[in-house]
C-alpha cells in the first residue's frame, strides 16, 4: 500500500504528520510526499528516509490538492493506497490494523470497488481533541452527492489504480470540493464506502473559510455536474449541499443573514427536517 501526503507551505505540519507514519507498527510499502511548489521546499528529516520507503516530489506550479494527489497516485508502485493531509496524524499502530482487515476482506469478497473508510478524532487548531466520529456506511450515490462525510484525505483505503481507471483522477481545475467531486464519480461507477471497526486518525478542522471563494466553488462544480448532464435527484442533492457548505462558510465569518439565504436555499433544493444530508457519523466523547 502507498501512502500519498499532499503538502504546501507547512514544513513543521508534514514532520508531524510523517513522524505518526514512521511510528507505526506496520509502516506502508511506500509514503509518496507531494510539495506542491511550497515557496520554502519542503524538507525531509534524514531519521524519516531511514525508516520509511519514501519520495519526494515537487511541483513546479501549484496544482492544489488535487494536482498533488494526482501526481501521487501517478508516481505510486502499489495498487492500493491511501491519503494522508500534512496537517493531520495519524494514531498510533493503526494503520497495519486497517490494512490488515482491508486484505482479509478482500481475501473474502474480492472487490476493487470498495472504498474502506475508518473512524477519527476531530481536532482543533491547538490539537485539542473534540470527539470521535464514526463515519456511516453507503452504497448510494446519493450519499456522495451530500458530502464527504468520511473524511476521505486522511482515513480512506482504496484501490488507486482501479479507481483512476474507472474515473479518472481527481480534477485539478477545482480547489475546493475536489474530493466530494471524485467520489462522487466514483460512487456513479459503483464504488461504495465500507467503514473499519478502527479509529485512524487526528483530525485537524478548520472552520474559517473565505465565503467568496466557497460561493465560487461551489458554483463551478454545480456547473460542472449540470453540464455533464447530473441526474435531476443527484443534482437537487448536490445543490442542497453546496448551498449548506456556502451557509456555513457565512455563518462562521460572522455573515449570519447571508448564512440563512444559503441555508435557505439548500432547504428549498432538499425539505428535510435536520442540517445533515449524508449518511453523517455516529459520535463518541474522548
Amino acid at each position: 500500500m502507498t501512502l500519498i501526503i499532499p503538502v504546501h507551505d507547512r514544513q513543521g505540519a508534514l514532520d508531524r504528520a510523517l513522524q505518526s507514519v514512521a511510528a507505526q507498527e506496520v509502516v506502508p510499502a511506500e509514503v509518496i510526499v507531494v510539495d506542491d511548489a511550497s515557496e520554502t521546499p519542503m524538507l525531509i528529516r534524514p531519521e524519516f528516509t531511514r525508516q520509511l520507503r519514501l519520495r519526494l516530489i515537487r511541483h513546479d506550479k501549484n496544482k492544489g490538492a488535487a494536482g498533488a494527489r494526482n501526481t501521487g497516485l501517478a508516481a505510486s508502485t502499489t495498487e492500493w493506497i491511501t491519503f494522508l493531509d500534512s496537517d493531520d496524524a495519524l494514531l498510533p499502530d493503526t494503520l497495519g490494523r486497517r490494512w490488515a482487515l482491508v486484505q482479509e476482506d478482500q481475501q473474502q469478497r474480492p472487490n476493487d470497488t470498495a472504498i474502506y473508510g475508518c473512524g477519527w478524532i476531530d481536532c482543533d487548531e491547538d490539537g485539542k481533541s473534540l470527539g470521535i466520529r464514526r463515519p456511516r456506511p453507503s452504497h448510494d450515490p446519493l450519499d456522495f452527492a451530500a458530502g464527504c462525510w468520511f473524511s476521505p484525505g486522511s482515513c480512506i483505503i482504496l484501490n488507486g489504480r482501479w479507481a483512476v481507471e474507472a474515473a479518472g483522477g481527481q480534477d485539478e481545475t477545482l480547489r475546493r470540493f475536489e474530493d466530494c467531486d471524485w467520489f462522487l464519480a466514483l460512487a456513479l461507477k459503483g464504488f461504495f464506502l465500507q467503514v473499519l471497526p478502527v479509529i485512524g486518525a487526528n483530525i485537524e478542522r478548520k472552520r474559517q473559510q473565505n465565503p467568496h471563494r466557497i460561493e465560487q466553488a461551489a458554483g463551478a462544480l454545480c456547473r460542472k455536474w449540470a453540464e455533464k448532464g447530473l441526474d435531476r435527484l443527484l443534482m437537487s442533492r448536490l445543490r442542497s449541499y453546496m448551498s449548506l457548505e456556502t451557509a456555513a462558510a457565512h455563518f462562521f465569518a460572522g455573515s449570519r443573514v447571508k448564512a440563512l439565504l444559503w441555508l435557505a436555499r439548500s432547504l428549498i433544493e432538499c425539505p428535510r427536517f435536520s442540517l445533515q444530508l449524508s449518511p453523517g457519523w455516529d459520535r463518541e466523547k474522548v
